[in-house]
C-alpha cells in the first residue's frame, strides 16, 4: 500500500496538496451535463433511499456528498488511498463511508451482490492492472448491477503534445527538460489503453457492455458495464 501512496504521489506531481486542490477545482467539468446525462441515463432506474453505491477512488469525496443530498438514506461507499485526499475530505454526509484501500488489489471484502451503482471516474489510468479490481467489483455488484467507469484513453503523442504544449511551437522552441520528462510520463500513464482493451478487459472478467462514448475529441471514454 505504501509503494502505490507513493506511486499515486508522483504521479499527482509530486504535490499533494496541490493535487487534491485541483480535484476540488476540476470537480464541475469531471461532472459536466454529458457526464451527468450518461450517469441518469444508466443508473436512476438503481438509485434510490435504499441503494448501495460505491465510488472508487471518489478523491475529496463531492460526488458521494453530492449524491446523499438526493439520496440521504441510501448507503454510499468511497474508496480512497491518497492521503492528500483524505485529508481534504470536508463535512461528509452521515450516510457516506470512505474506505482506504489499494484498488490495485483491494484488501475489502464487502458482501456479494450488495452493491446497486459503482463509479470509477479517472481512476483505471491509476491501477498496475484493473483486472483484480474488475473482477472484486462484479462480485460485489448485484445481478444487473451497473458500473460506469470514466477515463482517458490512448491517443497519438503529437495530439498528446499538442493538447499538453498548446502555447508553444517546439520547431522553434523546447520546453523545460523535467516538464518534458513530466508530460512523457504523464503520456506513459495516461494512454495505457484504447476503448475496446478496457471493453475487452470488463467482457473477460463477466460483464456486459451496454454503452461507450467517447470524448474530449476521442481522448476519453465513458462506458457503461453490467454484471451479469
Amino acid at each position: 500500500m505504501q509503494n502505490t501512496t507513493e506511486y499515486l504521489r508522483r504521479h499527482h506531481g509530486g504535490n499533494g496538496d496541490k493535487a487534491a486542490e485541483k480535484t476540488v477545482q476540476s470537480y464541475a467539468k469531471n461532472h459536466d451535463a454529458d457526464f451527468r446525462l450518461f450517469w441518469e441515463s444508466h443508473c436512476a432506474a438503481h438509485l434510490s433511499d435504499h441503494a448501495s453505491v460505491i465510488d472508487l477512488g471518489c478523491g475529496t469525496g463531492l460526488w458521494l456528498n453530492e449524491l446523499a443530498q438526493t439520496y440521504p438514506q441510501a448507503k454510499l461507499t468511497g474508496f480512497e488511498l491518497a492521503p492528500y485526499m483524505l485529508n481534504r475530505m470536508d463535512s461528509l454526509a452521515s450516510n457516506v463511508e470512505i474506505i482506504s484501500d489499494d484498488l490495485n488489489n483491494p484488501s475489502t471484502e464487502l458482501a456479494n451482490h450488495s452493491v446497486d451503482v459503482a463509479l470509477a471516474n479517472l481512476l483505471i489510468h491509476e491501477l498496475h492492472q484493473p483486472v483484480t479490481l474488475f473482477c472484486k467489483l462484479r462480485r460485489w455488484l448485484k445481478p444487473g448491477g451497473v458500473f460506469i467507469l470514466c477515463d482517458m484513453v490512448r491517443q497519438p503523442l503529437a495530439d498528446y503534445l499538442q493538447h499538453q504544449y498548446a502555447d508553444i511551437d517546439l520547431a522553434s522552441q523546447t520546453p523545460d527538460y523535467t516538464a518534458l520528462v513530466d508530460a512523457f510520463q504523464h503520456f506513459q500513464e495516461h494512454n495505457r489503453y484504447h476503448p475496446e482493451d478496457i471493453t475487452a478487459l470488463l467482457q473477460q472478467c463477466g460483464f456486459e457492455i451496454s454503452a461507450v462514448e467517447t470524448f474530449k475529441k476521442g481522448r476519453a471514454v465513458r462506458i457503461a458495464a453490467i454484471s451479469v
